[in-house]
């Protein structure tokens, strides 16, 4: 139930502890499907519709649709995003492992979720899953909706903001950006849509968009990134403001997805975005700002830095098992797992990687590594552990309602009653 993620401006805080637990096997993108025919693709929410299209009796855009992600297209345009610095573009190789990192990584595989006994109103009982599905590369339904701006063919598009305050001001979301026509977020899935405008070095973010029937589009929360900045935000203790995102870290739905052409040249110069089931639940570590975790404490935090373990055996016969591009697409994230590694932005049912929502299946279909498991992988060691929210607002009778925090949108602890610490 990731689309039930209330933003945190309008929310009192005291209550997502609670609340958080009775949603926590729903988070950002770990909804079961319907097609219980696939378990890697049901596990991450990826069935249904996959990239959406035109309606072939009604002539109509259907949602989850955009400038197609084909060979030769790519609506990250392929480049590294982010200053040269940003963690997103440096490199895992030789940093130190964490000494705990086995165990965070064994609980990071752990899902726990809640459900009301049937006839008893406010009960619930708690359950526990532990995770043994290998990586998953989402490229459906919880895959971000990626387009580029001021390309051929794109229109003058109006966004509209369905809230009072929907974004932080610096820098501010505009109010019309020039995209494909066709672009369709799709708001059964929490409406993720990412726009690329690199004329003017930005990159937005929108949660809960959609297309509304005057051609508008419009979004619960939106945030502004600087393509040439770090491709982070500070921490929310310290900005709460500029602190959260559209996703539950705070981090950028488009930073970290692996791009079509990336994969067709067969190389990936950055980082990529893993989210996993069980992140820590109020710790987090930069570059993650916020954290929606509902694992448990000593559990692998938002923002922490993976990277594949050099003694990892590889699964030969299963890579021999595929043909042309779909082999050089995994051979280039192994590469790139080893070389820039991954960070953790969010909670999902299987481990999961992502390209952008409708990437051509001829380039990958998303279960050309599933044999790597979390436990293929070592923690980097942590940089400073931040809490989310910040023991300062932390009292005894449960985080404070009043004050700062309550200017802060989706994604964390502190004020997302579906996304809460245990």
């Amino acid at each position: 139930m990731p689309e039930g993620r209330m933003p945190r401006w309008v929310l009192v805080i005291g209550l997502s502890a609670l609340l958080g637990l009775l949603v926590a096997a729903c988070g950002s993108n770990d909804d079961a499907g319907n097609n219980d025919t696939n378990t890697a693709a049901n596990a991450t929410g990826a069935t249904g519709a996959t990239s959406g299209g035109v309606n072939a009796t009604t002539g109509s855009t259907e949602p989850g649709t955009g400038a197609a992600v084909t060979a030769g297209t790519d609506p990250v345009d392929s480049g590294r995003l982010f200053s040269a610095d940003s963690p997103w573009n440096t490199t895992v190789e030789g940093l130190p492992v964490a000494e705990n990192s086995d165990r965070m990584l064994e609980l990071a595989t752990e899902r726990k979720a809640a459900r009301e006994e049937p006839g008893q109103e406010g009960v619930v009982t708690f359950t526990r899953q532990i995770v043994n599905e290998g990586l998953f590369i989402n490229s459906k339904v919880w895959a971000p909706l990626i387009v580029a701006a001021n390309t051929p063919g794109s229109v003058a598009t109006k966004f509209v903001c369905r809230q009072s305050k929907c974004s932080s001001p610096d820098p501010k979301v505009p109010e019309t950006l020039t995209i494909p026509a066709n672009t369709t977020p799709d708001p059964r899935f929490d409406g993720w849509l990412s726009v690329i405008d690199r004329e003017n070095g930005m990159g937005y973010d929108f949660w809960r968009a959609r297309r509304e029937g005057d051609g508008t589009i419009s979004y619960q929360f939106g945030k502004a990134w600087t393509l040439d900045g770090p491709g982070f935000s500070k921490p929310v203790g310290i900005d709460p403001e500029r602190a959260v995102g559209a996703r539950g870290s705070g981090l950028p739905l488009f930073a970290g997805v692996i791009g079509p052409v990336e994969l067709e040249a067969g190389q990936i110069n950055h980082a990529l975005a893993i989210s996993v089931p069980g992140i820590a639940r109020r710790n987090f570590v930069q570059p993650a700002s916020v954290t929606d975790g509902v694992g448990k404490e000593k559990s692998l935090p938002a923002g922490a830095r993976l990277r594949l373990r050099a003694d990892v055996t590889v699964n030969e016969k299963a890579l021999r098992s595929l043909k042309g591009q779909r082999r050089r697409s995994a051979d280039a994230i192994l590469t790139a797992l080893r070389t820039y590694g991954a960070i953790v932005v969010d909670r999902a049912a299987v481990p999961s990687l992502y390209a952008p929502l409708g990437t051509s299946s001829k380039i990958l279909r998303g279960s050309e590594l599933s044999w790597l498991k979390l436990s293929d992988f070592e923690v980097i060691t942590l940089p400073q552990i931040y809490k989310d929210p910040p023991l300062s607002k932390v009292g005894l009778e449960g985080p404070e309602t009043g004050g700062v925090n309550e200017q802060v949108q989706s994604g964390s602890a502190a004020g997302n009653t579906v996304g809460g610490g245990l």
